[in-house]
């Protein structure tokens, strides 16, 4: 099959001097350690069971408990953790994956082929919930060859199924956690990882501590505490006071002026993260294209970027950020223009008596209740009655898995941010039919045939141009359906004391302290 390498052999890095991991060349011992990072971010967690994550900041944190079978950099390579290498067969069918020896969970089990079959066996069980399984749904089977080496057998083959194998949802639990706790191992998560779960108190704290046997190299923070501080002014104050290490996404007003402390740093690359305002595509007032389309342009997506973001995001000019293999910029463009608002929603004979219900989380995404707000301040320019309601981000997330029958979401502000370098995550992940929820994180509910023909057959192509062509094909049908209100791709923006040298921060909204020194 064209394009498929016969063998493709991700190559051990010997001295783990990996750039993903963020290691330094001076030896360990003339590295200075920290006791304690603190770090502060705006919402509590739900789970720590990789398979059930829908968060990428969760899912952060659960890559430093369990590992990864391998990591992504910034630049789309894969880099070996608990996976040394893999093979692929000519039909593109069949993955070897081999494993790293020697390596055990924090509880003393064994980590070998046996745990790793589990493993997947659990992200393709459809008893259980999975809700990224989408990323994976390729996937046939996992065969052990030997002890550390198993086989993934594909129903079909997938060109970005590598990448997919540093997912988070693939992170290995250890057996013995998952026999003495089922599935409350969700709150008493073990894995391979450099480090080990300690304590979490639910709206206030989760702390992690070193786990002294991981089979890399120690690392330079011995303890991790995450502060849950879900007013952003209250985080960026602890961080200028010193209370703090790392601030999670800072008030994007302030970032100029943190960059001119002395004392702190800013990162902010562009994310693969778009965030939106869902339209529900088959319940509600939202289910007329016309109206969907009308509420893109009533918006100006511009400003918001501008005047509330302050430049820490772009406005949106295709379904996926531009980072992404398969991005695309689309030929029409939603400009803000009330007046071809207004005459959209008399085409759709939108009934302006309606009360329009928003939905919004607080904390978890850059100003979101803020731009949730201009948002209802520019349907209601157009003769739109809004009406918001902000929520606690494990509430919300309850509130998303519901089903179409029993989902009251109309409008809704959410974010996505695919964890792999490829168009495939947004695009199927959320605009597929098949993953509605309750089975996946698509809570527009879109559902269109022939968009679902397009994006499937992408997933079979492994042409690069001939997928590229498809991918495009996609974006442009989901555009002009607009089962969103297509908003902005953000900047991934972390602030941390300036004393914090080699902060590993990722497109993909992860960050990793893990082997961080002091300057």
């Amino acid at each position: 099959m064209k394009n498929i390498t016969k063998c493709i052999t991700i190559v051990v890095i010997a001295s783990f001097l990996i750039a993903g991991l963020g290691l330094c060349l001076a030896p360990l011992s003339a590295r200075a350690d920290f006791k304690e990072i603190k770090i502060a971010i705006g919402v509590g967690a739900d789970t720590f069971n990789p398979q059930e994550q829908t968060t990428s900041l969760f899912m952060n944190i659960c890559d430093l408990i369990y590992d990864t079978l391998f990591f992504q950099t910034p630049d789309g390579k894969l880099e070996p953790r608990l996976a040394t290498k893999y093979e692929v067969s000519k039909d593109g069918l069949a993955y070897t994956i081999h494993l790293r020896k020697g390596v055990k969970f924090s509880d003393g089990t064994p980590f070998n082929a046996k745990a790793v079959k589990l493993t997947f066996d659990r992200a393709l069980d459809k008893n259980m919930r999975v809700p990224l399984r989408f990323a994976i749904s390729m996937a046939k089977e996992c065969v052990i060859i030997d002890d550390y080496t198993v086989q993934m057998i594909l129903k079909y083959p997938f060109a970005p199924f590598g990448p997919s194998l540093s997912l988070t949802i693939l992170g290995n639990i250890s057996p013995a956690a998952i026999e003495k706790y089922g599935e409350d191992v969700r709150k008493n998560p073990v894995g391979a990882g450099p480090y080990v779960f300690k304590e979490w108190v639910k709206g206030d704290r989760i702390v992690l501590v070193r786990n002294e046997n991981y089979y890399g190299p120690k690392p330079t923070v011995e303890k991790l505490t995450y502060k849950i501080v879900p007013e952003t002014a209250t985080r960026e104050a602890m961080l200028r006071a010193g209370q703090i290490d790392i601030c999670y996404k800072p008030l994007p007003s302030n970032v100029a002026a943190l960059k001119a402390d002395p004392k702190i740093r800013v990162d902010m690359p562009l994310s693969t993260r778009t965030v939106f305002m869902g339209l529900n595509y088959q319940k509600g007032v939202t289910t007329n294209k016309f109206v969907r389309q009308a509420f893109n342009y009533a918006v100006d997506k511009k400003a918001i970027a501008k005047k509330i973001l302050f430049g820490t995001a772009e406005a949106m000019d295709g379904p996926v950020s531009p980072i992404v293999f398969g991005y695309h910029k689309m030929d029409t463009q939603y400009d803000y223009n009330p007046e071809k608002a207004k005459d959209l929603l008399k085409k759709g004979k939108f009934d302006f008596n309606k009360v329009v219900h928003m939905r919004t989380p607080h904390g978890r995404y850059l100003f979101d209740k803020q731009i949730s707000e201009a948002i209802q301040a520019y349907l209601q320019a157009i003769g739109v009655k809004a009406e918001l309601r902000t929520y606690d981000w494990p509430t919300y997330v309850a509130g998303l898995l519901k089903p179409l029958d029993k989902t009251e979401l109309e409008v809704f502000l959410l974010g996505w941010a695919p964890s792999i370098l490829d168009a495939d995550m947004g695009l199927y992940g959320q605009f597929h039919s098949s993953t509605s929820p309750p089975r996946g994180l698509g809570a527009a509910h879109y559902n269109n045939p022939k968009y679902d023909k397009v994006i499937e057959a992408s997933r079979l192509e492994q042409d690069p141009k001939k997928r590229l062509a498809l991918l495009k094909k996609a974006s442009e049908i989901v555009w002009d359906d607009c089962p969103w209100i297509w908003l902005h791709v953000e900047k991934f923006v972390i602030a941390y004391r300036s004393n914090i040298k080699g902060l590993v921060v990722t497109n993909t909204e992860k960050f990793y302290p893990t082997y961080v020194t002091k300057k």
